[in-house]
C-alpha cells in the first residue's frame, strides 16, 4: 500500500506510451485527507490519499492523491502507471499487450468492414459512382495511350519520351 511506503523504498513507474519501466526511489511520503474540492466532492469519501515524490534517476516526479490503501495507480493524463509491486506492473503491460495483440488480430476483420461499408455507400450514391468511374476509365486510358506509344516506338525504332 502507499500509504506503507518510506523514504529509500522502490516505486515502479511503467511509461505506458512508450512502453518503457523504470524504478524510482522514494523521497518523502505524506498520507493525509484529500483536501475539499466542491467540483468533486464525493472525494472526500475514498478515504486517506498519500503524496509522494520519487526520484527517478536526475528527476523528481510528484505523485498526488495517490488512494493511500492502494497498490497501483494510473495517471493516464501523463502516461504512467506506478505501483510499489513489480508484478503488478508486469500484470498492467501484459493487459496492454494483450489488448494489442486483440487490435492486431481484428484487422483483416475491420478492413474487410470497412470494405463492404464502402461498397454499400458507394451503391447508395449515384454520383460517387459516377465519379469513381470515371476515374476508372480514365486510368484504363493512360495504360491504354501508355501502351499505344511504347507500340509506335518499337515500331518507329525510338525511344519513348518519359512522361
Amino acid at each position: 500500500m502507499f500509504q506503507g511506503l518510506s523514504q529509500g523504498a522502490t516505486l515502479y513507474i511503467l511509461y505506458k506510451n512508450e512502453p518503457r519501466m523504470e524504478k524510482g526511489r522514494v523521497i518523502s511520503v505524506n498520507t493525509h485527507l484529500p483536501q475539499f474540492n466542491p467540483s468533486q466532492p464525493q472525494a472526500m469519501f475514498g478515504g486517506m490519499v498519500t503524496d509522494l515524490n520519487v526520484a527517478v534517476g536526475n528527476e523528481t516526479i510528484p505523485f498526488a492523491g495517490l488512494p493511500a490503501t492502494a497498490s497501483v495507480a494510473n495517471f493516464p493524463d501523463r502516461g504512467m502507471f506506478v505501483s510499489e509491486d513489480q508484478g503488478m506492473v508486469v500484470n498492467e503491460l501484459t493487459a496492454m499487450r494483450d489488448n494489442s495483440q486483440r487490435v492486431v488480430d481484428s484487422y483483416e476483420a475491420h478492413r474487410a468492414l470497412r470494405d463492404k461499408c464502402d461498397a454499400l455507400l458507394l451503391s447508395l450514391n449515384p454520383e460517387k459512382q459516377k465519379e469513381m468511374q470515371n476515374a476508372k476509365d480514365m486510368a484504363e486510358l493512360k495504360g491504354e495511350f501508355a501502351e499505344m506509344k511504347r507500340m509506335l516506338s518499337a515500331v518507329l525504332g525510338t525511344k519513348p519520351k518519359e512522361e
